[in-house]
């Protein structure tokens, strides 16, 4: 069945049916203010600009306010209160979050790529997921949480590069002297000291991060009334990412389940609201779009329909006359330029005579 409401979200991770956070938002938010009057369907990395998640009204764009607001009963003081959680928990939790997605080995390389990739074609399908962790790598590095608790292969490959290239080091007096070498497992011993250095660290900004939350929440069922808001649910679509999703390395819901256990049935007691028993298999989903096609395709420059109007012959001849001048211009120019010599040898001048 269609819905009029329609979330445009990031391809699924299994089994939560979006990859990222602001669209798991938007699905909390649709289905606890307006259930049954909308629907969900996997955006285009291309579509609106690129700009994942967004929602269409009747197939034209709205804005997110578009959805009934989940704060509208709370007091001016509540809401604003509200407001500032919302804004502490994307400025802190985000973050751990994307560095179990994207940081700690395996997580990304054999979950959240594959689920990026899995509508595309290559080379996209090599390119957007990684694209994507580089604008996630360098955020994540700027608040030191990249490479914490473990690190990827290709990324120690470049470290282990970077290490190679400092072949002298230099001594507290100024003296440089060459790196002594220490054996051949100096590089493991080396990883492991630092995978346990960087999980010590990672459990300590987990503790500073959650602790604030979990005091916040207490006994209650939600932050602030017996009903969620902006801040249950924002910290609800970023925990459902690690917590629900059976990552390879499950480092951060580990940490929560140990620590946080308050919090974790948050994020159950939600979901039950929410999705009920069936949990995300329930999310509706919208009749699929018929695909676009690629720029790459050229079928459709040779197929004719039978029913060609004017308009359409005139365009097809100034694109062929526009490729056969650009042709033309380009063996002119590499001639001219003399990038490329014809040149005669003596040889074939003799036998001519």
């Amino acid at each position: 069945m269609s819905h009029p409401l329609v979330i445009h979200a990031t391809p699924p991770l299994a089994p939560l049916p979006a990859s990222d956070i602001d669209s798991i938002y938007l699905i909390s938010v649709a289905q606890l203010q307006c259930p049954g009057r909308w629907s969900l369907t996997t955006g285009g990395w291309g579509d609106n600009r690129g700009d994942l998640p967004y929602i269409t009204h009747l197939d034209r764009p709205v804005a997110p306010s578009h959805l009934p607001h989940p704060d509208a009963d709370l007091s001016p003081a509540d809401r604003a209160e509200a407001l500032a959680w919302v804004a502490y928990i994307d400025a802190k939790v985000s973050d751990l979050v994307n560095h179990s997605l994207y940081s700690l080995p395996r997580n990304h390389a054999e979950k959240v790529a594959p689920a990026q990739a899995a509508s595309l074609s290559f080379p996209r399908s090599v390119y957007v997921p990684q694209r994507l962790r580089a604008m996630y790598k360098t955020r994540l590095q700027a608040v030191g949480l990249w490479g914490l608790g473990g690190i990827s292969e290709a990324d120690l490959a470049d470290e282990d590069r970077k290490r190679l290239e400092q072949v002298y080091v230099q001594a507290p007096g100024g003296t440089v002297a060459p790196r002594a070498w220490s054996g051949w497992r100096a590089g493991k011993e080396y990883e492991e000291r630092r995978r346990k250095r960087g999980e010590e660290e990672l459990e300590r900004v987990v503790k500073e991060t959650f602790g604030v939350l979990d005091r916040r929440l207490g006994s209650k069922p939600y932050f602030f009334s017996n009903r969620p808001t902006s801040a249950d649910l924002r910290l609800f679509a970023h925990l459902s990412l690690v917590l629900d999703t059976d990552l390879p390395n499950p480092l951060l819901a580990e940490l929560l389940r140990t620590h946080y256990p308050n919090l974790v049935s948050h994020q159950d007691r939600l979901k039950w609201l929410l999705f009920g028993p069936d949990s995300w298999s329930i999310v509706p989903i919208a009749p699929p779009r018929s695909p676009s096609t690629p720029l790459w395709d050229l079928s459709g420059w040779f197929k004719s329909t039978g029913q060609v109007d004017k308009a359409d012959a005139k365009f097809k001849r100034a694109r062929w006359m526009w490729y056969t001048g650009a042709l033309a211009a380009m063996v002119t120019y590499v001639f001219a330029s003399g990038l490329v010599q014809i040149e005669f040898s003596e040889e074939d001048e003799e036998e001519e005579e």
